[in-house]
């Protein structure tokens, strides 16, 4: 239960840091600044922690597929 309310806050938090980017590029659109950059290095991070999180999660039996057309 702990890695999937993890995988939620990770995979929220990556569409957040999505969209102060967008916000970031459409308010400054010469970015001198960088912080475009900066929040998108931030969403790559999140993104690689969500899929280690991921990763972590199936090799430890924690997550499951359960998808219909999986039959094992």
């Amino acid at each position: 239960m702990v890695f999937k309310i993890i995988v939620i806050i990770l995979f929220i938090a990556n569409i957040v840091a999505l969209g102060a980017a967008l916000r970031a590029l459409l308010k400054d659109q010469t970015d001198s600044s960088g912080k475009t950059v900066k929040y998108l290095t931030v969403r790559v991070i999140l993104a690689v922690a969500l899929l280690a999180v991921v990763a972590v999660g199936l090799i430890t039996g924690q997550l499951g597929a359960s998808a219909p057309w999986l039959s094992y």
